[in-house]
Formats: structure tokens, C-alpha cells, sequence
């Protein structure tokens, strides 16, 4: 019997002077991705979802504006909020803010989650 070797790229199982031995090959593990940029409707968690950092938008996805009393409606607006806890409870707002047009939100690395409504997709500046 001749000697085999092992593939190292199929993880082949081989024999060697009469000895069988298999070697699985070696698996890359996949870093944990985070979202960048982030999408403008959902809620993330920092550090599992997305990075902190500070993100920018272009402001409203809303294809046009609805205005009362030269204010825009809430509707109309592009607006985010961070936790200072991995949930969406209204008690635990670090930080909020609503336009119609471009804003940043600073994500830092205190805070928990991040939920944005209506905006446009959310990208990371630093």
C-alpha cells in the first residue's frame, strides 16, 4: 500500500503506512458584520447591529412633505432615537431628533440601541 497525503483544502480522510487519519479543513470564521450604512426604518443594537460612531442622512425619505402652519408633519419627518438600554422603552432615551432635511446622530459607545423612522439610509462619518 502506497502512502496517501491529505487535502488540506477538501479535509479528505487519508491513510499513511496503514493509519487513517482525516483532517477537516480550516474554517474562517466571519467577523461580526455591522450594518454601514444603516437602513432608515428599524431598531439596532450597538455593537451587535451597528459600530458606534457618528452617521449622517440626507433626512426624510418621504417622496414629498406635508406642512400645517409651516410645520412639517410628524410624518413627514426623518427621526432617530438612542437608548441607554437594548430596548425600545420611551423611559431610556439618551437622545432623539426629527427633520425634514440632512442631520447626524452621534451613536457613541455608551449607548445601547438606535431606532431611525422614515429617514434615508444612515452613514457612518467617523
Amino acid at each position: 500500500m502506497g502512502a496517501h497525503y491529505c487535502s488540506m483544502r477538501t479535509g479528505r480522510c487519508v491513510a499513511v503506512a496503514g493509519v487513517v487519519a482525516c483532517l477537516a479543513p480550516a474554517l474562517a470564521v466571519p467577523a461580526a458584520a455591522t450594518l454601514d450604512p444603516i437602513p432608515g426604518e428599524g431598531f439596532f443594537l450597538v455593537g451587535t447591529d451597528i459600530a458606534p460612531g457618528l452617521y449622517t442622512t440626507g433626512g426624510s425619505e418621504s417622496p414629498f412633505a406635508v406642512w400645517i402652519n409651516d410645520v412639517p408633519t410628524q410624518d413627514s419627518m426623518c427621526m432617530w432615537f438612542t437608548y441607554s438600554t437594548p430596548d425600545a422603552n420611551k423611559d431610556n432615551v439618551v437622545a432623539t431628533n426629527m427633520s425634514v432635511g440632512p442631520m447626524n446622530a452621534n451613536i457613541n459607545s455608551t449607548v445601547k440601541a438606535f431606532e431611525t423612522h422614515n429617514c434615508q439610509p444612515w452613514t457612518r462619518v467617523t
